[in-house]
């Protein structure tokens, strides 16, 4: 069996912040292009809201609490994926793919070819290296080779955006859960800068591509990791936290067109419907969804009804959280106290961080927040207090103890153990033995 090429580009951060997603002032020229010619998914969501938990979902198919990866992978935090899960790499690369990785990948602090990718061609956080790095792979391509995964990630569009200058050109769009403040304009001018320059990079690698030898028979993806850098949208379970870009292509195939797809999509979905669609053996503990079938035309029917995702705080955030979204609600549970915030934010991220200011508070966050997104799409008003809501609440809060069940979510069986809380406790273990062994 003949396999496609995948060229697989990933980025920072973004969220759905693309003028083919309706933000009208970004310069996104190369991507918009892409989507254009390709296939485009509305309401894609990821399962995490901070970078390596929603990466390790898309390279498994399994969620973040399945597969163990469950925060940052690097320093402090250092969460691994489990023994024996697999990557998409480790799959391609047993079909018969040869697997490479070039620049950025956040999914182990390890040797990323334990992960399954056979060449490493570059892993500096450089963009106009990566973009060199991958022109070459692609114009040394033949027809006939042996199909090539590439893995091609941009730290881009991490903060800080100083190095990419200022877009005002189209005007500067500011999201609902912001206020319209000098400081959050410039900085949301910097934010449509950096996606200038990244969608620059992309539409570099996209040329490339099409004047090689294999653009006819190689699939094309891009996709990010989470939600805007923004109070209200990264680290947190809002819309604004989970919605994610995924864009595809290949002519030839029901990948082109520029078709959209509005139904509920999630990031542990990608996977099984990647191998779906080149004819790779799907593993029989992935936990998402293939759309293949929606994609080639062979069913109408949702896939699935809703959406599942997961926080696990870092860096003095109190957001440990989960929550289930469907067309019309959204469903959030807390496991750590915090204060609800208001929207929309006067406060400015990079001040937050430095611990400068902190946005608006307003006294105890309750444990369950609902949203009615038809009357409410901004997620300001929590109705889960509402008499009008209670089976809502009690419909959806079932529904998501039972995927935090299957799931295996260690937060059921009390506070989460750390991959910190574990290495400081390594003493008092070897105490205790010790301490038996003298009994």
């Amino acid at each position: 069996m003949s396999f496609p090429n995948i060229l697989m580009i990933t980025c920072h951060d973004l969220g759905q912040h693309l003028g083919c997603y309706g933000v009208e002032t970004v310069q996104s020229d190369n991507l918009d292009g892409l989507a254009e010619k390709g296939i485009r998914f509305q309401n894609y969501f990821a399962t995490a809201s901070t970078c390596s938990p929603s990466r390790g979902c898309i390279h498994t198919g399994r969620y973040p609490q399945a597969n163990g990866l469950m925060g940052l992978t690097h320093g402090p935090w250092e969460w691994k994926l489990k023994p024996g899960e697999r990557h998409l790499a480790d799959m391609l690369k047993e079909a018969g793919y040869e697997t490479n990785l070039v620049g950025f990948q956040h999914v182990t602090r390890d040797d990323p070819r334990n992960l399954g990718y056979e060449n490493v061609l570059s892993k500096k956080r450089d963009a106009e290296e990566t973009v060199q790095t991958v022109k070459g792979l692609l114009d040394n391509r033949k027809k006939g080779e042996r199909p090539f995964f590439a893995k091609v990630g941009f730290t881009e569009v991490h903060r800080p955006f100083n190095k990419y200058g200022i877009d005002t050109e189209k005007g500067v769009f500011i999201p609902p859960y912001m206020e319209d403040t000098p400081e959050i304009r410039e900085d949301l001018a910097r934010f449509q800068g950096t996606i200038r320059f990244m969608d620059q990079c992309i539409g570099d690698i996209l040329d490339s591509l099409e004047k090689s030898e294999v653009a006819d028979d190689t699939i094309a993806i891009f996709t990010s990791d989470h939600g805007a850098p923004y109070i209200g949208a990264k680290w947190t379970l809002y819309d604004p936290g989970i919605e994610t870009p995924l864009i595809m292509y290949c002519p030839g195939n029901e990948l082109q067109g520029g078709k959209i797809y509005t139904q509920l999509m999630s990031n542990v979905d990608f996977l099984p419907t990647l191998l779906d669609i080149v004819g790779v053996s799907i593993p029989d503990n992935v936990q998402g969804h293939s759309f293949k079938g929606i994609i080639v035309g062979d069913s109408d029917e949702p896939v699935r009804d809703a959406v599942f995702a997961q926080h696990t705080s870092h860096a003095l955030r109190d957001n440990l959280s989960r929550c289930i979204r469907t067309d019309r609600y959204k469903l959030i549970r807390y496991f750590e106290p915090g204060r609800t915030i208001l929207f929309p934010t006067d406060a400015v991220p990079q001040k937050v961080a430095d611990h400068v200011e902190r946005p608006r508070r307003n006294g105890k966050r309750p444990v369950v927040h609902l949203f009615d997104l038809e009357k409410d799409p901004n997620e300001f008003n929590d109705v889960a207090q509402s008499a009008e809501y209670a089976n809502v609440v009690s419909d959806l809060s079932d529904r998501l103890w039972n995927w935090m069940e299957k799931v295996e979510d260690p937060l059921l069986q009390g506070p989460l153990p750390t991959p910190y809380y574990m290495e400081a406790m390594q003493d008092y273990h070897k105490f205790r033995q010790q301490k038996a062994g003298n009994l």
